[in-house]
């Protein structure tokens, strides 16, 4: 039953969207260069700010889901790493495959199955997540992407006229600070936030529909096992060892175990770091995930949150 209703509820919902990417992509030849552009500038850091200003959380609940999430995204980036020196992967390969480990869908995917499976309470520390996620996607993650073809001064360069970074610094000011947006402003952001999580999901769409059936599991499996076998041990493993306890432990560990993100795609096109092979580990992470991650949140409702 748990199986069924999340397939329907939440992955089946991703799938007919990023079908319609899929479609319109054979039939107009849509272009994903201008909606990744789109969505970089406008969307994301509109999500990131209207997340962040509005999450209210304990201080110590915080630096435990902080320690997690850099702990796991540290041993993800080490791990791809050594696979990417022992495969012998060429730069550009190596810089896509640390930025499908570094990146996971803790947002369209991430945040309605928390919901789902925790009540409101699991979707408030969801957004916490979704936050840390999509910062370093957005700085790390820019870093990454663009050292694939270019100089580091230019990679960082290219991370410091990122906008969700100056929307992420903004949202932590005003929210610390108690300041309010005014009201006709945070609705046009709030509105342009609802955006996002379809329009990347058309991008995901549009580079499926250029990959045809073709997967290249040589490449893919490896990162696959990393992101829905190992991340979820070793988050399950270091949020004990952090004394994390019910719902704040269950969200931390399926938003560490979440496939990569829809956003890698974006980032992917928007530097030229093999957006189809990024395309592709999104793709596979994610229907392989509609199995693993309803094991997972049924172990997790079983011991962690009766």
């Amino acid at each position: 039953m748990l199986f069924l209703t999340v397939l329907w509820n939440v992955v089946l919902p991703i799938f007919l969207v990023a079908g319609l990417g899929v479609l319109l992509q054979r039939k107009m030849g849509l272009d994903a260069q201008s909606l990744s552009r789109t969505v970089f500038y406008v969307f994301s850091p509109c999500l990131t700010f209207s997340g962040l200003y509005s999450l209210h959380m304990a201080r110590d609940g915080i630096s435990s889901a902080l320690i997690l999430a850099f702990s796991i995204v540290t041993i993800m980036l080490l791990a791809g790493g050594i696979l990417s020196r022992w495969r012998h992967y060429s730069r550009l390969h190596t810089s896509a495959t640390l930025l499908v480990l570094l990146n996971s869908n803790t947002g369209n995917y991430g945040l309605p199955l928390n919901q789902f499976a925790f009540g409101e309470a699991g979707l408030k520390i969801a957004i916490l997540y979704f936050v840390i996620n999509s910062t370093l996607a957005n700085s790390v993650g820019v870093y990454i992407a663009s050292a694939g073809r270019a100089s580091p001064m230019q990679a960082l360069r290219n991370v410091s006229r990122t906008p969700l970074v100056y929307a992420t610094v903004l949202a932590l000011i005003f929210n610390w600070r108690g300041w309010s947006v005014p009201a006709p402003l945070f609705k046009a952001i709030s509105l342009s936030a609802q955006a996002a999580v379809p329009v990347m999901l058309i991008i995901l769409g549009i580079h499926l529909g250029r990959l045809g059936t073709h997967v290249r599991w040589r490449h893919t499996l490896p990162v696959v096992l990393l992101k829905l076998t190992v991340a979820p041990t070793l988050a399950w493993l270091i949020s004990g060892f952090l004394g994390m306890t019910g719902v704040n432990r269950a969200v931390g560990i399926v938003q560490l175990s979440m496939p990569t993100a829809v956003m890698s795609t974006v980032l992917s096109t928007q530097f030229d770091c093999e957006p189809e092979y990024v395309a592709e580990v999104v793709f596979v992470t994610t229907v392989v995930s509609i199995l693993t991650l309803t094991v997972l949140v049924s172990l997790l409702k079983t011991f962690v949150v009766p």
